[in-house]
């Protein structure tokens, strides 16, 4: 039978909601438009646990996330109710969010033989409730291991403005903590969560998505130093991202190996901003973000055809208009030269993760996503003219 979460863990969630309240209710209206200067005091149950230099990890982790400058204490006080106290215990924990990726590693996880013992899927966003279970059912159609799927809705109300801060660069931090929390319930020493390696590592396209004003949530260097706050606190549970070797087609193509359709696939979620959708009839993947066209390039790639309903369809977009920006910066993000330097000045790597071992990953990124760009621009565009990729390696093939 599983028990409570342990105290440290709880006291974790607790920093990291108290964290995302604040990064949220604290509007970006500072001098250069984006840094802020946080000073936060949380109740903890353990607060002798959160020595100096657990908070200097903190810190370090909080300003890689938002860009900004954190300062946190924790004072003692907290009583915590019990939570993912549940008489079955489970054998493995991962993020569930309803996107391609997630997706894609609950089918496979899901398809192992019942010995496996049972797979928690810890389900999130308040907004994609519904959308999160109807994808959900795909895998319960090809899972052989008992499977319980947890959603746990944690959104931010308005404050007395009626405004929050429209970025969520902690709210991977929110849920990593929720999931880490339940490990612990269950005696489960790792969190997987689940992110391609294109988007985990999410290369900026333009000098002004550097750090973080690009989100980073499963970054390697965003891991080690979660990982190092547990360690630090006493905790026994590691994150870990299952699908950093892999580009979005790769994880595209072990799903449908997992047995799903393309049109399971097409039920996901991929939008950087899905939320906007939520209160009209229209598709939650708007097409034209850049994780939208990682999703069209990894679609394409694995399966051939993408049957993902999209609010905007990119072959006839206007090259000029707004909806292009992220299309333009790609197309010429993939003409320029890219490689070690590139990842030197973006942001650290752990040495568990060296830069060259997640380089080659990234060319065949590359290489899918320049093969749905030149789908996709208009042949009378003006973009199309000077459209010449800078490709390392062969050419992606589904054979």
């Amino acid at each position: 039978m599983a028990g409570p979460a342990e105290p440290w863990a709880r006291d974790l969630l607790q920093v990291a909601r108290a964290v995302y309240l604040v990064d949220k209710r604290y509007v970006r209206r500072t001098e250069d438009g984006w840094s802020r200067a946080v000073d936060l005091s949380v109740e903890v149950a353990e607060p002798e646990r959160w020595g100096a230099a657990q908070l200097e990890d903190l810190a370090t982790l909080l300003a890689t996330l938002t860009s900004d400058t954190w300062q946190v204490r924790v004072v003692g006080g907290a009583a915590y109710r019990q939570w993912f106290d549940y008489e079955e215990r489970v054998s493995e924990v991962a993020l569930f969010s309803g996107g391609l990726d997630s997706t894609s590693y609950a089918a496979q996880a899901s398809a192992q033989g019942n010995d496996a013992g049972t797979l928690l899927l810890m389900g999130y966003d308040d907004n994609m409730r519904a959308r999160q279970q109807e994808v959900w059912r795909s895998v319960d159609r090809v899972r052989n291991r008992p499977v319980k799927l947890v959603q746990i809705g944690q959104r931010v109300l308005s404050g007395p403005g009626g405004e929050l801060e429209p970025s969520t660069r902690t709210r991977g931090l929110l849920y990593t903590a929720t999931a880490v929390a339940a490990a612990s319930a269950h005696g489960v020493g790792q969190v997987n969560a689940p992110e391609n390696g294109q988007l985990a590592i999410n290369p900026p396209l333009t000098p002004n998505r550097l750090a973080g004003l690009s989100t980073r949530s499963v970054h390697p260097w965003t891991l080690e130093l979660t990982n190092r706050v547990i360690r630090g606190l006493g905790g026994a549970v590691e994150v870990v991202n299952p699908l950093l070797s892999f580009t979005k087609g790769e994880v595209c193509g072990q799903a449908l190996e997992a047995g799903l359709s393309p049109e399971d696939l097409a039920r996901t979620v991929s939008c950087g901003d899905p939320s906007s959708a939520r209160y009209s009839q229209a598709p939650p993947n708007c097409g034209h973000c850049f994780p939208c066209l990682v999703r069209r390039s990894g679609l394409a790639w694995a399966a051939g055809i993408d049957r993902t309903d999209y609010r905007i369809e990119l072959g006839g977009i206007d090259m000029r208009a707004r909806a292009a920006e992220h299309l333009r910066a790609l197309a010429r993000w993939l003409a320029s030269d890219f490689g070690f330097r590139d990842l030197v000045a973006d942001m650290p790597f752990p040495s568990s993760t060296p830069i060259p071992a997640v380089l080659p990953m990234l060319h065949r990124g590359r290489r899918e996503l320049a093969a749905m760009v030149d789908q996709v621009i208009p042949q009378n565009s003006l973009l199309r003219r000077t459209w010449a990729p800078k490709l390392v390696g062969r050419a992606p093939s589904t054979a």
